[in-house]
């Protein structure tokens, strides 16, 4: 009983370095190396350390096996009237999907861009992901479309449209919370509720744009953060419970192109709406530091005209997320800057943490002692 107990004992072991080694990589190597000279035990620890820089160089080192794109793969993107979905839209037409790509209105200047550019190669159709009976129609749409082609597949929908709003938290009134909230969580949630069973017969892939907000919430941007950070958790759970039936839970996220997006299109006038629902103690407070940040946001403008966004980083990254045949849950894209900051957002103190995710936004500083009331009236000027 003891022999089988001391087994069990060093089995355990073995088996708790070579995690500790796989979990910490190089520097866990290190530690374990250090602990085995210094425990006389370097065969064991050499090893284990074999072990796992042969699994390590195999994971890293081998090529991904990939998918073929071709027109029998269909793939739906929302949120194509403009910014990411416009553009991922006509990219995975190039790379030679069938891509039905989803407008809120057909008569946006996006919608009217692509089927000027793509004609019939992109399929249009009208979709509002917070509408239940616009969901049910481009359900429809879909079914009947596969009917008509029985030997096309549904290879991926991918849950893109959303909307953001930047300001404070106590200064977003109900509407401009709850628009959020619905869009970027409730209508991903419908949407994707509603095509589950197509996704299930066909054994394809949900592709979820999130954001690096979902990584570490920002300020300014604690709503839009939270959604982004509700559908991360979701794609956790929903990657488990689809995987039985074959389909893939893949999250997206997205690196740094607000200046080609028109994500903030709307900002000025949530801006004059968070103003006008001010209280008199809220305008006291605040006015010239709303005032001043709101200045400093308007220099983030949106392209006047929707526009393909210029970065083949973010197109190779989504390109993986639709062709890896066994693909991995979570895609970023991100240039070195984000890799950096959000290494430390991760692995800091809070207090540094916080610190570091200040410097990161590099918004105005608040001054308490603001100017008067009557300084305050210029806001509409200001932002207009």
């Amino acid at each position: 009983m003891s022999a089988l107990s001391k087994s069990l004992q060093v089995s355990f072991e073995i088996l708790n370095e070579l995690y500790t080694a796989v979990g910490a990589g190089v520097l866990g190597m290190m530690v374990l190396l250090q602990h085995g000279f210094q425990s006389h035990q370097t065969i064991k620890t050499l090893c284990v350390v074999g072990v796992t820089t042969a699994s390590l160089i195999y994971t890293f080192s081998r090529e991904k096996q990939k998918l073929v794109a071709n027109k029998k793969k269909v793939v739906i993107i929302t949120g194509c009237d403009s910014g990411l979905g416009f553009s991922l839209a006509q990219h995975a037409s190039k790379c030679g999907f069938t891509v039905i790509a989803t407008f809120l209105s057909l008569d946006s200047k996006g919608s009217k861009e692509i089927k000027r550019l793509y004609g019939g190669y992109i399929i249009q159709i009208q979709l509002d992901i917070t509408d239940s009976n616009s969901i049910q129609n481009a359900v429809q749409t879909l079914e009947h479309y596969f009917s008509k082609n029985p030997d096309y597949s549904f290879h991926a929908l991918v849950n893109n449209a959303g909307v953001m709003v930047f300001g404070e938290f106590e200064w977003q009134t109900e509407r401009l919370i709850k628009q959020q909230i619905e869009v970027n969580l409730l209508g991903t949630f419908k949407l994707t509720n509603a095509f589950c069973h197509l996704l299930r017969k066909h054994k394809g892939r949900l592709i979820t744009v999130s954001s690096h907000c979902a990584l570490a919430n920002l300020p300014g941007l604690t709503v839009y953060g939270a959604t982004k950070a509700a559908l991360s958790s979701w794609n956790d759970g929903l990657r488990i419970e689809m995987a039985k039936y074959g389909v893939r839970i893949i999250t997206f996220i997205p690196g740094s192109f607000t200046t080609e997006s028109s994500i903030m299109s709307r900002q000025l006038q949530n801006v004059q709406e968070m103003h006008d629902n001010f209280t008199e103690e809220q305008h006291r407070f605040y006015s010239d530091y709303f005032k001043r940040y709101n200045i400093y946001l308007s220099f983030i403008t949106s392209p006047p005209e929707p526009q393909k966004i210029q970065d083949e980083n973010l197109y190779k990254t989504f390109e993986d997320t639709l062709l890896d045949e066994n693909p991995d849950y979570v895609y970023k894209h991100e240039p070195l800057r984000y890799k950096i900051y959000h290494f430390f957002f991760k692995y800091s103190p809070l207090v540094l943490r916080d610190y570091l995710i200040t410097k990161f936004m590099q918004m105005p500083d608040y001054k308490s002692d603001t100017p008067s009331d009557d300084d305050f009236e210029d806001i509409n000027v200001e932002t207009d």
